[in-house]
């Protein structure tokens, strides 16, 4: 599909999808990307016990399933699946998030107007659950990217709502090699006074985890977000880090909360604030944790 550079036509998406034991979500995923005429590629990156393939792959002839027996981080499948595409336009999505219908039209044309960005993004909605620990979750994990979301430059994109011009991908192998998160590729290209765009492609999250698999999700996400922060940092800063983490809780509840009132969701984000609390003081565990020790010897996925 050639390079991407300046100028070309985009007609298609290549689409990875990072998967772990979300089977049903994943169909509908898989189904709400299979009717969309500009995906041109869709490739499973997964690690769950059962290989989704044995069920899917015959509902989904298109699709290209790859599975690993043991458990791996998010990112490390998916820079491992990048080389299984092709496509100019490569995005990204969770297996626990179903793309709207429009999604990669939104995303080819979100590219288009910015030929010059290198990734661009869009909000993450909102499933109404009947309790308020899903809500909550939701709250913890992407209430930042609740819709509606302004158009435009933005410092952060969702790790479930992503894409990417593959060439500028390709300017950054140190970091697909380390299996970094996105947020790594963003700061780079920040740094160097490349912006990152919003559209209006969304995604729509469904939570697939229990109790105890949401608190060592925040916790261990927590901490290897730390890590990554102060990676070859000093000791003292990165104690002074720790002792800051206390508060995150706070603050994460008042950025929410600004975030929930944008997209009319006060109401459901008050009710889920203790579960929230709980979800974000694990989180901010994790990350005292990634401060003081670094990161984990292990991959780990939730």
């Amino acid at each position: 599909m050639g390079d991407g550079q300046v100028g070309e036509p985009l007609a298609s998406v290549s689409v990875i999808v990072t998967s772990y034991e979300s089977p049903l979500v994943l169909r509908d995923c898989l189904a709400s990307l299979s009717a969309q005429p500009e995906a041109a590629e869709i490739v499973v990156a997964d690690c769950s016990l059962r290989d989704p393939a044995l069920d899917l792959a015959g509902a989904f002839p298109r699709v290209r399933f790859l599975h690993w027996s043991t458990p791996r981080a998010v990112p490390g499948m998916r820079w491992d699946a990048l080389a299984h595409t092709s496509g100019a336009i490569v995005a990204a999505v969770e297996a626990r998030c179903v793309p709207a219908t429009d999604w990669c039209a939104r995303l080819l044309e979100a590219h288009r107007l910015a030929p010059q960005t290198p990734a661009v993004g869009g909000p993450v909605g909102f499933e109404d659950w009947p309790r308020a620990r899903e809500s909550a979750l939701y709250f913890a994990e992407y209430g930042m990217y609740c819709p509606p979301l302004r158009p435009g430059p933005s410092r952060d994109l969702s790790g479930a709502n992503l894409s990417y011009k593959r060439v500028a991908l390709d300017e950054c192998p140190d970091l697909l090699r380390l299996g970094a998160w996105e947020t790594r590729l963003h700061e780079r290209w920040r740094a160097q006074g490349r912006e990152l765009i919003l559209c209006a492609a969304e995604v729509t999250f469904h939570n697939t985890m229990t109790l105890p698999s949401i608190l060592r999700q925040r916790f261990s996400y927590g901490r290897g977000y730390a890590a990554t922060r102060t990676k070859g940092k000093v000791f003292w800063r990165r104690a002074l880090y720790a002792l800051c983490t206390p508060a995150l809780p706070m603050l994460f509840a008042w950025r929410t909360g600004k975030a929930s009132r944008r997209g009319g969701l006060t109401g459901k984000f008050t009710r889920a604030l203790p579960w929230f609390f709980l979800f974000q003081t694990a989180w901010s565990a994790g990350e005292a944790c990634g401060y003081l020790l670094g990161a984990s010897s292990r991959d780990e996925i939730y």
